[in-house]
């Protein structure tokens, strides 16, 4: 056979391949689905992040060419990464916003449930870094408080059109009204909150804190949340306590908690 013509033999058993795989792929799709509405009529199931790797070892063993295990691997984690995303939509058609003061993990369980549920995280404070090309403790030095604050209001304004996401907030970013209004808009707003003891053993070799660079204490870091208390609980729609509590345990009890407040109808095993 001319090597055009074994060329041309080899692209279309591809093609065929790749049918296939498109059949087996919205077979998979629909049966999520299904899964997930047999969940809701039955109010069952709970988020098992191991689940998955469950699922790659059941995928190797079926490999007939072990040299490929890595790269079937590789097509499986997203394969279930898109099945996360796509349950996600279902659970939560809204975006998952992290509110609370500094050294509350906002940002670690945002990234955790992101993986979980497939959803994309942002960063407000690191948005705003990218943005002005500074770090926000160089704002705070060069500009002040106020011009940091209209960066974050930018910020959130450009987020209240997002969809389906998991946002972290800044911890002073319930002190501008509009900005509670307008991620309020497309989200749930979940306060993590910690004692002041905790947030000060949390957060107290990081000197990039503004707001404490003067006075790293659990005096002033009290004082501040005392100021934003109020503010922080009339914004919220759900209170995480998150002391003593594991990245994952939080993630789990903001993923229950929306649950029982009616926001969606079961957990989810992501499979």
């Amino acid at each position: 056979m001319e090597t055009l013509d074994l060329l041309e033999k080899l692209r279309q058993e591809i093609d065929e391949c790749d049918k296939k795989i498109v059949e087996a792929f919205e077979k998979r799709m629909e049966i999520v689905l299904q899964i997930l509405e047999c969940k809701k009529a039955k109010g069952m199931g709970v988020f098992q992040p191991e689940r998955e790797e469950q699922i790659l070892e059941k995928v190797v063993s079926n490999l007939r060419n072990k040299n490929f295990s890595g790269e079937i691997k590789e097509v499986y984690r997203e394969i279930m990464r898109v099945s996360r995303r796509l349950q996600s939509k279902h659970l939560f058609p809204y975006n998952i916003v992290l509110i609370g003061f500094m050294g509350t993990g906002k940002s670690a369980v945002g990234k955790q449930l992101s993986q979980w549920l497939g959803m994309p995280w942002t960063d407000t404070d690191r948005m705003v870094e990218e943005r002005a090309r500074m770090t926000i403790g160089e704002i705070f030095e060069i500009y002040g408080e106020k011009y940091f604050r209209e960066l974050e209001k930018a910020v959130v304004q450009d987020l209240q059109h997002g969809d389906h996401m998991i946002i972290s907030c800044g911890g002073g970013v319930i002190l501008k009204g509009e900005n509670v209004e307008a991620l309020k808009k497309k989200g749930k707003l979940v306060l993590l909150q910690a004692g002041a003891d905790t947030i000060y053993h949390r957060i107290k070799g990081d000197f990039s804190r503004p707001l404490l660079k003067d006075d790293m204490s659990i005096t002033q870091i009290t004082k501040i949340l005392d100021e934003r208390r109020q503010r922080y609980l009339k914004a919220a729609e759900l209170v995480i306590d998150t002391e003593n509590k594991s990245i994952d345990e939080v993630c789990h009890e903001i993923i229950l908690q929306l649950i029982e407040k009616g926001t969606c109808n079961l957990s989810a095993d992501f499979s």
